[in-house]
């Protein structure tokens, strides 16, 4: 019988293998199926407050710019706290005067791969940076660096590039973190 396992593929670690397979296949179509349930309830970050209320005015796109970072070697970490010293900073003064919408920190984790971190933030409107770039110097103007760690941010990565996308209307997941803070 030994003969039959050369030419039939039933061997156990091919079972296992197909079992694997057959259960993410599974697996993939029950997340399809029920994602649109899940489709307009707000995901928790730990920067940006999200709530399923609606917007009710304001323009039909706006921009999002993504900015990805590259940390050097051990440093993601150290980088986070940087970028939320001195970015974050700003971008809070931005959100306070409504010149964005929300800002988020997201990274993989881990020091592989062209980036590792990315840095989301919401403009108001379509113009996006265009858009706030007077009020905006004013901003970093009055900014004085923060070095959590005694490190600048080119000892601790540096930006690989930047996507503007446009968010299309309606904004049902993300309220503006201003707003958000008035109703708390």
């Amino acid at each position: 019988m030994q003969w039959i396992n050369n030419f039939v593929p039933w061997n156990k670690a091919m079972l296992l293998h197909r079992v694997r397979h057959a259960f993410l296949g599974l697996s993939v179509l029950l997340a399809i199926s029920i994602a649109p349930a899940f489709a307009q309830s707000p995901a928790p970050t730990t920067t940006v407050r999200q709530s399923a209320a609606p917007i009710q005015a304001g323009p039909s796109s706006r921009v999002v710019t993504m900015t990805y970072l590259k940390s050097k070697p051990a440093r993601l970490a150290l980088l986070e706290r940087y970028i939320r010293a001195n970015w974050f900073e700003m971008d809070a003064v931005a959100v306070e005067q409504g010149l964005f919408v929300s800002y988020e920190w997201l990274d993989t984790g881990s020091d592989s791969g062209d980036w590792n971190a990315i840095v989301i933030v919401t403009y108001n409107d379509e113009q996006g940076f265009e858009g706030i770039q007077s009020r905006w110097a004013t901003i970093r103007s009055s900014h004085k660096d923060i070095f959590p760690d005694g490190l600048a941010m080119r000892e601790l990565g540096r930006v690989v590039e930047s996507k503007t996308l446009f968010e299309r209307a309606p904004f049902v997941i993300k309220q503006s973190m201003a707003r958000a803070k008035q109703e708390n």
